[in-house]
Formats: C-alpha cells, sequence, structure tokens
C-alpha cells in the first residue's frame, strides 16, 4: 500500500510538473497579454484616423495589417510556453510599430484635408448684380483679390458685353472671407484696361449685394459702390 501511495504522488507531481512545463508563466503571460493590447490599442487608433479623412491610398496597408493582427488577437497565451511567446513578442511589437507609425501619417494627412477644407470654406459665394454707369461699353470684368492678389475669370464670359446704363444680374463672386482690399478691373470695346477701387466685400455673402461700376472720363478715375441686393 505503501509502494502504491509512493507511486501515485510521484505521478501526481510528474503530472504537475508537465502541466507547468507546458503554460506560460504569470510574468511572460502577462508580458504577451501588454504586449496585445498595445497592438489593438494602436490598430483602433490609426483606423479611427482613416475613417475621418477621404485619401484611401493606404486602404491596403492597412487591410494587410489587420490581417496579422487578427493572428495575434485570436492567440490564447495560456496554451503557449514562454520560449513561444518570446518568438512571438517581436511580431507583435514590429505590428504595433507599423501601425503607430501609419497613425502618425495619417495623422498629417488628417491636418492637411482639415486646412483645406477649412481654407475652402472662407470662399463664400457673394449673390450680386452689375449696374454699368460707366458710360461705356464693357467687354470684361475681372475680380481682383488685392489682399491675396488672385484673379477672377472673366465675369461676364467670352464674347458678352454689358453695354452702358444696363445691368447684369445673377452674378455670383467667390469672395474670401478673410481678405479686406478687392478692385475689378475691366476693359471697354477698344480693348482699354481701367481699374475700378471696390468699396469692402465682406461679411455680405448672406444678404447680396448691388455693385455700381462709375468711371468718370474727365478725371479719370473711377469705383464700384456697393449696395444692398434691391432692384429699382
Amino acid at each position: 500500500m505503501k509502494k502504491t501511495k509512493t507511486i501515485i504522488a510521484s505521478l501526481i507531481m510528474f503530472l504537475t510538473v508537465v502541466l507547468v512545463a507546458c503554460g506560460p508563466s504569470d510574468e511572460k503571460l502577462s508580458e504577451a497579454e501588454t504586449a496585445r493590447n498595445l497592438l489593438i490599442q494602436a490598430k483602433a487608433s490609426a483606423e479611427e484616423v482613416y475613417l475621418d479623412i477621404t485619401d484611401s491610398s493606404m486602404k491596403d496597408q492597412l487591410d494587410a495589417l489587420a490581417e496579422e493582427e487578427a493572428k495575434i488577437e485570436a492567440m490564447d497565451f495560456t496554451k503557449l510556453s514562454d520560449k513561444k511567446i518570446d518568438e512571438i513578442l517581436p511580431t507583435i511589437t514590429e505590428l504595433t510599430e507599423k501601425y503607430q507609425s501609419m497613425k502618425t501619417t495619417l495623422d498629417g494627412t488628417y491636418q492637411a484635408e482639415t486646412s483645406q477644407k477649412e481654407e475652402a470654406a472662407k470662399n463664400v459665394g457673394l449673390g450680386s448684380y452689375i449696374i454699368n454707369s460707366t458710360g461705356m461699353n464693357i467687354t470684361e470684368i475681372i475680380l481682383h483679390d488685392i489682399t491675396r492678389d488672385t484673379y477672377s475669370e472673366n465675369i461676364l464670359g467670352d464674347g458678352v458685353t454689358l453695354e452702358a446704363g444696363y445691368t447684369l444680374m445673377g452674378i455670383s463672386l467667390d469672395v474670401y472671407s478673410d481678405s479686406t482690399e478687392w478692385e475689378f478691373q475691366i476693359k471697354d470695346e477698344n480693348n482699354t484696361t481701367y481699374t475700378l477701387p471696390c468699396e469692402s466685400l465682406s461679411g455680405l455673402a448672406d444678404s447680396g449685394a448691388s455693385l455700381e461700376f462709375k468711371y468718370d472720363k474727365a478725371e479719370g478715375t473711377g469705383s464700384v459702390v456697393v449696395g444692398g441686393y434691391t432692384t429699382n
């Protein structure tokens, strides 16, 4: 009987050693779980930024990383040995670093797109009409944003003439809200260019505006008077 008990005790001790040898130590299991959690967080952070941008050029890279990450996430570390976990940890770290690097790139794209959207939002359409009180037939009208030093296309369009005393309705001017100074450049039938300083166009997008073009030939000066969007 004593011998039997000794054999059983030895067998239990052997099985305990085998089971311990097959599973990871608490320290290694904790290390593996921590590394995996960092990977999962890095993946979520990168994908969250990706969803907020329109540039889809990195989709294939994200998809490839996601496939590798899914394999790590599906692993049962409790069934692995310390040695096996040590073999896997560098792969987890590498994937985490790739996601972190990708997030840095995506953050840059997000910031660039945000800046572009903010700038685009500053370009507002100003509904207006032009009253030609210059005494000449106008063949070309260009809005010069002096603040930004940008020029519009010919507002009249090719081959169109705004005759003296006539009004051109239904104009939409692209006005940059942060600008403070504008002028119009016009041409007459003799292809002579005149520059007409313009009153402020700021803050008029909601209500619209009338633009009366004036020119004094005797003085050689002109102007654009801005008024409310009403017709006589």
